[in-house]
Formats: C-alpha cells, structure tokens, sequence
C-alpha cells in the first residue's frame, strides 16, 4: 500500500492534468503495477467514508420510529454500496473502451479517477461529518454537498479531458459514466439492504 507521501505525489499529478498539464503524468504511475496499485486509493478513502456511513446511521435512524437500531451489518452493506459505486464505472469503463475505440486510455482514466477519489472522498466528508457534529446543519450542509457535486463533475471532466488528449466528447461521456452509473447501482442497492428509511 502506497505510503502518504507517495499518495501526495499523485494528488499532484491529477492537479497538474486537470490544469491540462500533461507532465502530470510524471508524478503518476500508469504502469500494469500502477493500475492495480491505483485501487489501494479505496483503502485511502475508508475513514472518509467511515464518517458518511456515520452519518447516514445518523439520517436514518432520525427517519426511523423511536427505538429502532441498526448492527454492523448496517455499515458492512453501506461499504458494500460504495464499494459497488466506486467499481462499477471502471468495469462499464474496460468493457466499452474496445467497441468504442478508446482502449489506449482504459488505463490511464482508471489510474487517475482512482486516485481522484481519495480528495474528494475526504472532501464529502466534511458535511456529514458537519451533521453529526453541528445540530442544525442540515440546510448548510445540503448547500456544500450540492457545490461540491458541482465541483466534483468540473474535475472529473477537466482531468478526462486531459487523460483523453483534449476529446471533449469522449471526456463528457466518460464524466458522466463516472457520476451516473454510481448514482444508479448506489440507489439501487440502497433498496435493495433496505438502507433508505421507510
């Protein structure tokens, strides 16, 4: 597992790419070893994660009637979710890549938005961890979680235009490949565990 210091060094690389500078690559590791290691970045995420789980048990159990408690399994089938959420695009990603002609940039865009989400796993965490620590928040933080899904797109779209050699196309389609399929599969396991109160 990649050791903090390594982890800045690719935070650099993606910041550099999504500027549209391309010596980002150089501080990023697109290898076969790289790509693989490039998934060790959900383990990075996990205590950012960790505080939106905790703050979905929050929301939950506020929806739910008095007494009404949840065990581990709770959090095992939340992590599951974004499990799910995180792996998703990369697999529809790899499959499509080949019919759709842009197999030389399966790695690349799978390296960087791996890595692109530890930032912003850390970054959304700040409102829900702004639930479970401010009463009163909810309006505040409805308002951050909506800018920061609007900054979240505007990233992802300036780094996939960069990882694509500027195809404007082809990094709006992957964009919205990266934020609509986790919504979807997200939402649909939600019901699924019975996570959504009701």
């Amino acid at each position: 597992m990649p050791l903090l210091d390594e982890v800045l060094v690719y935070i650099k690389g993606l910041w550099l790419l999504i500027q549209g500078d391309r010596e980002g690559y150089r501080w990023l590791d697109i290898s076969e070893d790289g790509l693989w290691r490039s998934f060790t970045a959900m383990l990075w995420s996990l205590p950012a994660l960790a505080v939106g789980w905790a703050s979905w048990r929050l929301y939950y159990l506020s929806a739910m009637p008095s007494g009404t408690t949840v065990g581990f399994g709770f959090f095992v089938e939340l992590m599951i979710t974004d499990l799910a959420g995180w792996l998703l695009p990369i697999a529809l990603t790899a499959i499509l890549a080949r019919p759709l002609g842009f197999s030389i940039f399966v790695v690349p865009v799978i390296v960087t938005t791996n890595w692109l989400q530890v930032p912003l796993a850390y970054a959304m965490a700040v409102p829900a961890a702004m639930l479970l620590l401010v009463p009163g928040s909810a309006d505040l933080v409805a308002l951050l979680w909506l800018l920061l899904i609007f900054a979240n797109a505007a990233l992802l779209f300036r780094l996939l235009r960069t990882v694509t050699a500027n195809q404007n196309l082809l990094a709006a389609a992957l964009t919205t490949l990266f934020l609509l399929s986790p919504l979807m599969i997200m939402q649909f396991l939600q019901h699924l565990f019975g996570l959504m109160p009701g």
